[in-house]
C-alpha cells in the first residue's frame, strides 16, 4: 500500500542520548570557559560556540524516523549509522513511557519521542496493518 512518506523526530535511547548530549555540553562549557578566562572577546570563543550550535542543531534535526513504502528508516546524525527495518522484520512495536520500542528478528531498538509523535507513529503503523502491533 502506497502512502505519503511520514517523518517523526526522535532521540536515541536514554544512555546514548546522555552520552551524545554530554559531549555536546562539553563543547558548550569549553566555549564558556574560553569566554570567561580570556576577558576580551576572542575569535576562538565564537568559533567554539558556533561548533556547539552546529552540533546541537545537527543532533536535533537529523534524527528522524521515516515511514517508507517498504519499511521504517531510522536516520541518524551520520548517514553511515542509519538503519532500515523492513515491515516484515518487525515483530512488535511497543509504546514505552518516553518513546517507542521496535522489536525485530535480530534486535530491540528503543527511541525517545514526544508523546504526541509516539501516538501518531503507533497509530499510523496500526492503521496500515503493515506491522503486527
Amino acid at each position: 500500500m502506497f502512502f505519503v512518506e511520514k517523518r517523526f523526530n526522535y532521540q536515541p535511547d536514554l544512555p546514548t542520548s546522555i552520552t551524545c548530549w554530554s559531549y555536546t555540553g562539553m563543547v558548550f562549557l569549553f566555549s564558556m570557559l574560553l569566554w570567561l578566562e580570556i576577558t576580551v572577546f576572542q575569535v576562538y570563543t565564537a568559533i567554539v560556540f558556533v561548533i556547539f550550535l552546529i552540533a546541537a542543531i545537527l543532533q536535533i534535526t537529523r534524527r528522524k524516523i521515516v515511514l517508507e513504502d517498504d519499511g521504517v528508516a531510522i536516520k541518524t546524525v551520520f548517514s553511515m549509522n542509519a538503519k532500515k527495518i523492513s515491515y516484515d522484520d518487525i515483530l512488535n512495536v511497543e509504546v514505552e513511557k518516553h518513546g517507542l520500542a521496535f522489536t525485530t528478528k535480530y534486535q530491540k531498538l528503543s527511541v525517545m519521542m514526544k508523546r504526541k509523535q509516539v501516538e501518531k507513529l503507533y497509530e499510523t503503523l496500526e492503521n496500515n496493518k503493515k506491522v503486527r502491533v
